[in-house]
């Protein structure tokens, strides 16, 4: 289980907060997996690891939710209650993704769907690409199967479609709980979307 203060639920909910250090001594939760988090959601792990509280630097104090180095370290040392060599000690380093509230969202991302749900899904990625100007759900979906996590370049490159068009699509297959990106903006496929690639393969 991994908590936040309820004055940063927000801040995580709308993507301000991705990164959380945590005074550990085990790596206790997985990389790529979801995680329920008390009264705010569910969390996919992007990454985790041990580093040294003296490596941290700006840019990870301001995306673990705090405006200055001095206000993290009296954070961190109010969570751990004791007082903590920050020269020295290590940390849990936690990249992360906040998914939504709904323990649905968590089944539909995992893929477990019923046949009808499936079908339903299938329609609205073929509804978007009847729609769009630049058809691309469809070949988004089938060319990260073939080639893995992807980044926005790179769809760029083998689409051949703007970059502005290649991130509304993918705005809407995350929605759909196909596509999620990971730390450095990754994009890969997540359970569900392998279950639909099958039905749109035989397309």
């Amino acid at each position: 289980m991994i908590t936040f203060s309820q004055k940063d639920h927000e801040a995580v909910k709308s993507g301000k907060i991705t990164l959380t250090f945590r005074d550990w001594g085990t790596l206790s939760l997985k990389k790529n997996k979801i995680y329920k988090s008390s009264n705010l959601g569910l969390l996919r792990i992007l990454d985790i690891g041990f580093k040294k509280l003296s490596d941290i630097t700006i840019d990870e104090v301001k995306k673990s939710g705090h405006r200055s180095l001095h206000k993290f370290k009296d954070e961190y040392e109010e969570k751990a209650n004791r007082k903590v060599d920050f020269n020295t000690e290590a940390t849990v380093r936690i990249e992360f993704e906040y998914l939504g509230e709904d323990i649905e969202n968590k089944k539909r991302l995992m893929g477990k769907v019923t046949p009808m749900e499936l079908y339903e899904i299938k329609e609205k990625i073929l509804i978007l690409d009847e729609k769009s100007d630049f058809p691309c759900a469809i070949k988004t979906l089938k060319t990260l199967s073939k080639n893995g996590t992807l980044f926005l370049k790179d769809l760029e490159k083998i689409l051949k479609i703007p970059a502005e068009k290649i991130k509304q699509n993918m705005r809407e297959l995350k929605d759909l709980n196909l596509i999620y990106s990971d730390s450095k903006k990754g994009y890969s496929l997540t359970p569900l979307s392998l279950k639909l690639f099958r039905i749109l393969n035989n397309k």
